[in-house]
């Protein structure tokens, strides 16, 4: 697995190794095929290992171990050279770029350039000459480079045919070969979306961190390198505001009228109180890195690259709900489990979770308790519930005003084993839980514990005031502050390879991050993309000002 966090000199030693050029003619396809129809099987051979034959790739790494993309990310170009082909580090390993402007093209360390300090002696033995199509096929498939050199046996020496062959050097020449859209000779162009009926409140606290980041920080440092290197490319950013109307399936249409009307580099953070889904299906359609948008409906996925979220939302606190129940608490097979929500969105993301969750690790089947669009509860309800379940298991995604009357579960003759809520619904009510169920009530708690967000706070704080902005919810505009500090990093070790998918590789290598105020930690990597992945199970102690105690670590196994 790739490293979890890269140093700048690393990253500014592999820059410097990366001529940016251009091919005088674009390469022609193999026979036969279109370019799209060439790039189209490249990519699958390059990403994830699947001949045009549809089998799986196969290779030697190690001198004498075989290898299978069916079994093994070893076997898969982009596992090492990312998706981008720009290249990474594990440790002191360099993987160096494998898309053709810097393949076809003599390999320059950083010693061999003038007037960079402190780095020569960190500079790698041995160039190599430029590759030509017959060297590159010799380094895929036997391991040797342009002189004459073995590669390190780490890198596979694949079994291909001729025209795969041919179809993968193809690929590879046209690999991060322009820039994305969205990008100028001195500008960078974003965008961020917010949708209809979300607050005013809301929506100008994610937006004033995120235009202060750009027009204050950024551009105004741009703005300065421009007068002391006149020389070199100093990109300003832009960010424009998407505006989504209406109802959920039309934002599609819209965001294609919007990109069509001004093409962005990137999509930055976002905010919606609906789902998010039309949003997703749009930026992994088109290819565009959509990145931390404060989402509690996202697309809950294992295949998906362009979107990058914070968390799974609710749908991960039913997650931590059922392996809680499943692995502590243990719940026998004879017991009754029980899940009560709303037919909502927010009611069926936390019962998805906790459901498909508990299919891999409980024996109990789940019985359901669904409150249709105008159903009350009230302590009737509740009376009813605990006496047609006794004595089971049950899991409450509701909100405050649903809870009326539920203490009448503590009065029952055969009180509930356990009860689970959920914090996301109650919010700022998790005191209104009576006395008589918190010796067995269980609460899913997605944030940072009360008092670990101090330090954080008062950081994000005083830059808002540094900055003149008014803090109106701290919960929105901390995630946005936190945003534009991971933008500003990456943007930074991005240099000049203004391409969408070394953008995303370059968050996947950012590590654990604990600066944030919501979560004790986030965390990125390769393929992840769902940052903060924890949440804590609470209880309450009794009385009208409860203490918070946490039953378990953050992250739940």
């Amino acid at each position: 697995m790739l490293m979890r966090s890269v140093s700048f000199l690393f990253i500014l030693l592999l820059s410097l190794a990366r001529p940016v050029i251009a091919a005088d003619n674009a390469p022609e396809p193999p026979a036969g095929l279109s370019v799209e129809a060439a790039m189209r099987l490249g990519e699958a051979m390059y990403m994830n290992g699947i001949l045009p034959s549809g089998k799986p790739m196969e290779a030697t790494v190690q001198g004498d171990l075989k290898v299978s993309s069916a079994t093994s990310a070893m076997a898969t170009c982009s596992n090492c050279h990312m998706r981008s082909g720009l290249g990474s580090y594990e440790g002191l390993v360099l993987t160096p770029p494998t898309n053709g402007a810097n393949l076809y093209a003599p390999l320059l360390y950083a010693r061999d350039l003038p007037g960079i300090v402190g780095v020569g002696e960190m500079a790698f033995e041995n160039q190599r000459p430029a590759y030509m199509d017959e060297t590159l096929a010799a380094a895929i498939q036997y391991g040797i480079d342009p002189a004459g050199r073995s590669l390190l046996e780490t890198m596979p020496r694949y079994d291909l045919n001729e025209r795969d062959m041919e179809i993968m050097i193809f690929y590879l020449k046209n690999l991060s070969s322009k820039y994305s859209p969205g990008v100028t000779a001195n500008e960078v162009r974003f965008a961020t979306i917010v949708t209809e009926g979300v607050s005013p409140q809301d929506r100008n606290s994610m937006l004033e961190p995120m235009k202060a980041f750009v027009k204050a920080e950024w551009n105004a440092s741009v703005a300065g390198l421009r007068q002391w290197r006149p020389e070199r490319t100093h990109r300003s950013l832009s960010l424009d505001v998407w505006e989504l109307k209406g109802q959920p399936d039309t934002w599609y249409g819209q965001l294609e009228a919007l990109y069509r009307r001004q093409p962005v580099f990137a999509i930055l953070g976002g905010i919606s109180y609906g789902p998010w889904g039309p949003i997703h299906q749009f930026c992994e359609k088109s290819r565009i890195p959509c990145v931390l948008p404060l989402a509690d409906l996202p697309v809950i996925s294992g295949d998906h690259f362009y979107t990058l979220y914070f968390s799974k939302g609710y749908y991960q606190e039913g997650e931590a709900a059922a392996k809680f129940l499943a692995r502590a608490l243990a719940l026998p097979a004879d017991k009754q489990l029980v899940q009560v929500y709303r037919e909502d969105e927010r009611g069926s993301a936390f019962a998805a979770g906790f459901g498909e969750t508990w299919k891999k690790s409980g024996a109990t089947a789940v019985k359901t308790r669904v409150l249709r669009a105008g159903e009350a509860t009230g302590r009737e309800f509740w009376k009813g519930l605990a006496s047609t379940y006794k004595d089971a298991a049950l899991v409450i995604w509701l909100g405050p005003a649903d809870l009326a009357g539920i203490e009448e579960l503590g009065a029952a003759k055969e009180q509930p084993s356990a009860v689970f809520v959920s914090a996301s619904m109650l919010g700022s009510a998790l005191s209104s839980i009576p006395d008589s169920i918190r010796d067995f009530t269980y609460i899913t708690y997605p944030h940072r514990l009360p008092g670990e967000e101090a330090l954080d706070v008062n950081n994000v704080e005083n830059w808002m005031k540094y900055k003149k902005i008014p803090v109106t919810n701290m919960a929105v505009s901390s995630k946005a502050f936190f945003l534009t500090r991971m933008v500003s990093t990456v943007l930074s070790n991005l240099r000049e390879d203004f391409y969408r998918d070394y953008f995303l590789d370059l968050f996947d290598v950012q590590g654990e991050q604990t600066m944030i105020v919501t979560y004790p930690r986030v965390t990125f990597g390769p393929g992840q993309r769902y940052a903060s992945k924890g949440c804590y199970i609470v209880t309450l102690t009794k009385g009208p000002q409860p203490k918070i105690f946490s039953q378990t670590d953050w992250v739940i196994y």
